[in-house]
């Protein structure tokens, strides 16, 4: 049986923008969210799953609202992923 993983690009490109605009690291950020630098990276490409209140919280430093990051979530499985509609 394979298990089912969730990705949140929409995060993880709010992620992208905000590193640029605030010229801060992957690893800075990630010290910002208390969070080991490879286990975000994890998160961000959807290795491991950002948990309701890890998104509730990275949403609003990163400007996106969670309400539109959940709406364009993926899903799949074995890293196939499928948009969630």
């Amino acid at each position: 049986m394979s298990e089912t993983k969730i990705y949140y690009p929409a995060i993880d490109e709010a992620i992208a923008a905000y590193l640029r605009r605030n010229d801060m690291t992957q690893s800075q950020l990630a010290a910002k969210m208390g969070m080991a630098e490879n286990t975000f990276s994890w998160k961000r490409r959807g290795v491991r799953e950002w948990s309701l209140t890890e998104a509730a919280r990275i949403c609003p430093m990163v400007g996106i609202r969670l309400e539109d990051a959940v709406a364009e979530m993926v899903t799949g499985a074995d890293g196939a992923q499928e948009a969630v509609a």
